[in-house]
């Protein structure tokens, strides 16, 4: 993954394939001496921000950032982000040492497949300064499901703190239903709202991006199926109640372009008389499902295509 920080100090020590954007302050041009390091500032977030750079002293880029010296000794050569951001280091990173802090392209295929399922978003857009964080709820059936998705799949994004259990048996006595885990307060997540969210009658309504064939790929597929997918009939349902039929129909399109699947809808009334839309996979295209998605299937997730 190609990686362009803005470099605010020119010592010429930074890989050709940077951006390098001088800063013009008297300070900042003074050569540093052989025994003071500098101190450099990448931006993980916005890789083009002309804040991330090199500092002389630790002074000097508490003053340019912000924030407190103090928080810059805490963070130097740390083995955590600053706001989930910026990345603090005595000497300049190459490409490689740099990449261990990019999130993945695999981690956003997993939240497009998450997204399609029950996973929503927390982030008031019209709030200056929030970030935006997503949630999943899942059954306590399958918490080794929420464990693998927390610690493993989305672990760049997340903490380390256990599943959320409701209700919590430790307060309430009895045993939990549901557990639901939650990811970081990041930037990145605050730009997916104006893909999968719109505004109606006030509320936040959840429909499907109008670039899903490009975004859905089989890692994507496969959580989507691991999430709120089920085995019945000798075929693989995929729960998509949330959307409307129109939608759905648009996912049935792309499973067939894009991975030669065929589907169909499959029509379904809630206990309060609303009709709800799930997709139905054909028996004949079960096995490229299979092809496609059980090289990333936890094992326990092995039934929801028919692999006991």
């Amino acid at each position: 993954m190609s990686i362009i920080f803005s470099y605010l100090y020119t010592t010429g020590l930074i890989p050709a394939t940077y951006n390098l954007v001088p800063i013009t302050t008297k300070r900042s041009l003074r050569t540093p001496s052989p025994d003071k390091p500098l101190i450099w500032v990448y931006d993980i977030i916005n890789s083009s921000s002309l804040i991330a750079g090199s500092f002389i002293t630790k002074t000097d880029c508490a003053n340019k950032l912000g924030i407190n010296r103090a928080t810059v000794r805490s963070y130097l050569d740390g083995d955590k982000l600053y706001h989930n951001k910026w990345l603090f280091s005595s000497t300049s990173l190459t490409e490689e040492e740099l990449s261990k802090w990019v999130i993945p392209d695999s981690v956003w295929e997993i939240v497009t497949g998450e997204m399609l399922g029950d996973g929503y978003r927390k982030y008031d857009p019209f709030t200056p300064g929030t970030k935006g964080r997503l949630q999943f709820t899942f059954s306590s059936e399958i918490l080794h499901y929420v464990k693998y998705l927390k610690h493993v799949a989305l672990a760049p994004v997340c903490t380390e703190f256990e599943a959320t259990p409701w209700p919590n048996p430790e307060t309430t006595g009895k045993k939990a239903t549901q557990y639901s885990i939650s990811t970081k307060s990041l930037e990145s997540i605050s730009k997916l709202h104006s893909s999968w969210y719109k505004k109606e009658d006030g509320k936040n309504i959840k429909f499907v991006p109008c670039n899903i064939e490009e975004l859905l790929t089989p890692l994507g597929l496969a959580h989507w199926i691991m999430g709120d997918g089920y085995f019945s009939e000798n075929c693989t349902f995929i729960c998509t109640d949330s959307f409307t039929k129109q939608d759905v129909e648009r996912l049935i399109k792309v499973l067939g372009n894009k991975f030669g699947i065929k589907a169909t809808l499959k029509k379904r009334k809630k206990e309060d008389g609303v009709e709800v839309w799930r997709i139905r996979t054909s028996r004949l295209s079960m096995e490229i499902l299979k092809i496609l998605v059980v090289p990333y299937l936890i094992p326990e997730m092995l039934y929801k295509v028919g692999i006991k």
